[in-house]
């Protein structure tokens, strides 16, 4: 190219940087949530999908039996639609509540029941646990401060609720428009779905701060973020769910014989042992 050429080729624009700028920032926020999308076992479609259908076509079915008859109704309905992530996500609950049975009963953890640290991780299967944190930790602070105003009207406590649920929906919904303006991928690739777990959870929250002390409170939160954060790294690794959807008629079988086990125990729980050793010496 001439030397006039050069100097008579147009300089771009601040405003044709800046669009260019938008466009790259963009698409790399697009990347970012579809790889999001991608690792969520939550998803009907995604990778995941397809890497557990895969599993299925790895094991050669024999006749038809007491032993496999799972086997060839998950088979069935995955072939007519039905998608193979839900049904690993559905095999795999009674595993975490059984694991998080484990921790409360023969460990002697604390948290809030046995559900809400189950709904929890898979809350956190669904935005990773990082976001997930991130979340739970708005979502409690909102309800913290909602529980304050609410307290100086004098409600009823079915109102008094609905207006915290409202306060806090507020919050939520303010923090996801703000993720989305500040370009936050995972913000924006959050689903209704674990953010409405997180939401209906606030109830179990504002109880557990009415009840106990603010020390107690924090170490019962805290407890059920560590059972729900097992139990999400369950549901996340792969060779379990390869397990469970090959050996779906064993599997169940050896988690019922398990909540049967903790049920029949009886003994001091660890955390009590280690609690009163030295009355125990």
């Amino acid at each position: 190219m001439s030397a006039a050429a050069k100097k008579t080729s147009p300089e771009p624009s601040p405003e044709a940087v800046a669009t260019e700028s938008a466009g790259i920032a963009t698409q790399s926020a697009s990347l970012e949530i579809e790889q999001i999308a991608k690792q969520d076992l939550t998803e009907r479609t995604s990778a995941v999908k397809d890497k557990l259908s895969g599993y299925l076509g790895e094991k050669e079915m024999g006749p038809l039996n007491w032993k496999n008859f799972l086997q060839y109704s998950i088979r069935q309905a995955v072939a007519k639609g039905v998608s193979a992530n839900t049904i690993v996500l559905v095999l795999l609950f009674p595993l975490v509540a059984a694991m998080i049975a484990v921790g409360r009963h023969i460990l002697g953890l604390t948290g809030f029941g046995i559900f809400v640290p189950a709904l929890l991780s898979v809350a956190f299967v669904a935005i990773g646990i990082r976001t997930g944190m991130a979340m739970l930790i708005i979502v409690f602070g909102l309800a913290t401060l909602a529980r304050k105003i609410t307290q100086k009207l004098k409600l009823q406590y079915l109102p008094r609720m609905a207006l915290m649920m409202w306060l806090v929906s507020i919050g939520v919904l303010g923090v996801m428009l703000g993720g989305v303006n500040i370009s936050l991928g995972q913000l924006s690739a959050v689903s209704i779905f674990p953010i409405l777990i997180l939401m209906l959870l606030t109830e179990n929250f504002i109880e557990v701060q009415t009840g106990k002390s603010r020390h107690e409170a924090i170490q019962v939160m805290l407890q059920t973020v560590m059972m729900a954060i097992i139990g999400t790294l369950i549901l996340r690794t792969s060779w379990i769910q390869k397990l469970v959807l090959l050996n779906p008629e064993i599997y169940l079988l050896i988690v019922a014989l398990l909540d049967v086990y903790i049920g029949k125990y009886v003994g001091l729980r660890i955390m009590e042992i280690w609690k009163f050793r030295k009355l125990m010496r």
